[in-house]
């Protein structure tokens, strides 16, 4: 089969023959009859560039080839089924080149010059929208072998590229309620129950409608169900299964659905953080990746306060809680101390700035014991006493620290024990104890140590000294 490739300036109908560098060729390429060949066309613009493929779109072609401009006549041969596009390439078959007027035309000569026409249809049209015409050589054949019988062109009123156009525009179809309002179809849309006529009639070509005919309503058919029959965990790398388990009617889908890949951790890290002006928009920018981001803050400002207003604190000190002894120095002697607020300075404070002040002791007293115990009795009174010894006493340990001292088993009579005062009870008194003997060489004081203290009788004289 042969393969005659053409490159064509198609800037008008009379396209011009050029090489693939859009240099002009005067040599025309050859057809041989009765040798199936393809035609494939090329394109070019102005500029040698290839057509664009938008430009090429037709619904159908017609290619014809022919010696004379006699349009009553048959062309030599004609094409109207299986052309091609392919971008800027249109690709013509010729299956048939050895029919009856090409074989007349030829007659006995070597070869012959023919004229070319390519004529494109758009939807609807019998008119062609794109046409060009070249210039083409056929050659004889010397023998008749494998040439067959010729076989006639057709007689050209109406071309099967003529006829497809008018098949690709399709049809324009009208409904009805009545038969007489009449509105236009709507392919994607299911007609209103309430149609009961359509016409129709071809999209471009126009002319009269169709007669009414009657729709025929069919029976609604059964509501279909869709249910999950149940899914199914498979290992990764497992393809996904979907089965019907149902019918076409009641579906019941079971659903294998493969695990996933286990993914890298993702990290997340604080990037930059910058103070941005109080009237612009917090911002948070990824500056890494999806698996492992880095933040980056725009934080804005907020908005100024108000002005602040100063204050001033004042400290006096006093000898006693009232504020005798005022002074706005510390010293040893000033156990108390009080402080104020001043919206407003202060030049030299006084007592009186301080009459609504606390004051505080915040210093001890000098050279004090505290728990000072005095001891006394009718004739003697001892103050700040530092130890007591019992003369003539027995004592024993209590319980929780406490010391039980007893007089009377010591021979001390009731008028004399009459005659000791109470010791003041403030005073912890020491962890060791002293005991002597008397001048009359009575028995000293004794320590008795009880693990548990028995029950005391009922004493008249009896003290409980509690450290």
């Amino acid at each position: 089969m042969q393969i005659i490739t053409m490159y064509l300036r198609a800037t008008s109908v009379k396209a011009t023959l050029v090489d693939e560098w859009n240099q002009t060729v005067s040599a025309l390429p050859a057809l041989t009859r009765g040798l199936r060949a393809e035609l494939v066309l090329k394109l070019l613009d102005e500029n040698g560039e290839a057509v664009k493929p938008e430009r090429l779109a037709y619904a159908s072609w017609d290619f014809a080839v022919a010696n004379d401009w006699d349009a009553a006549t048959k062309p030599q041969l004609r094409v109207t089924e299986g052309i091609t596009v392919t971008a800027n390439e249109v690709h013509v078959p010729l299956t048939e080149t050895n029919t009856e007027e090409l074989i007349a035309a030829l007659g006995k000569s070597e070869q012959a010059q023919f004229g070319c026409e390519l004529a494109g249809f758009t939807t609807g049209e019998t008119n062609p929208e794109f046409l060009i015409q070249f210039d083409i050589i056929v050659r004889n054949r010397r023998a008749d072998a494998g040439t067959g019988r010729p076989e006639p062109v057709g007689d050209g009123s109406y071309t099967a590229a003529q006829i497809r156009a008018l098949f690709a525009a399709k049809n324009a179809v009208q409904i009805s309620d009545d038969g007489e309002t009449w509105y236009d179809a709507d392919p994607s849309v299911e007609p209103p129950e309430t149609a009961k006529w359509y016409r129709f009639r071809n999209t471009l070509v126009g002319y009269e409608w169709s007669d009414p005919i009657p729709l025929i309503p069919g029976r609604k058919g059964d509501r279909s169900t869709v249910e999950v029959a149940g899914t199914e965990t498979l290992p990764a790398g497992s393809p996904a299964e979907v089965t019907n388990e149902g019918d076409e009617h009641d579906a019941k889908f079971r659903f294998k659905i493969p695990k996933g890949q286990t993914g890298t951790a993702a990290t997340v890290e604080v990037g930059s953080v910058e103070m941005v002006p109080a009237d612009q928009p917090a911002e948070v920018h990824n500056s890494g990746t999806t698996t492992a981001a880095v933040l980056d803050f725009k934080i804005p400002r907020g908005p100024q306060g108000e002005t602040g207003h100063e204050t001033y604190l004042y400290v006096a000190y006093a000898s006693k809680s009232d504020g005798t002894g005022f002074s706005l120095v510390a010293a040893s002697g000033l156990k108390y101390r009080a402080e104020i607020q001043s919206d407003i300075p202060i030049d030299n404070p006084t007592l009186a700035d301080f009459m609504g002040a606390k004051w505080m002791k915040y210093l001890g007293d000098d050279s004090t014991v505290y728990g000072d115990v005095l001891v006394a009795d009718a004739d003697t009174s001892v103050a700040k006493v530092s130890r007591i010894v019992f003369e003539n006493a027995k004592i024993r340990k209590g319980i929780d620290g406490e010391v039980i001292v007893n007089f009377k088993d010591a021979g001390v009579t009731d008028e004399e024990f009459d005659r000791y005062a109470i010791v003041n009870g403030r005073t912890r008194l020491s962890p060791w104890t002293n005991g002597g003997g008397s001048s009359s060489a009575l028995p000293g004081m004794t320590v008795e140590t009880h693990a548990e203290p028995p029950a005391l009788a009922a004493i008249e004289n009896y003290s409980t000294f509690i450290g």
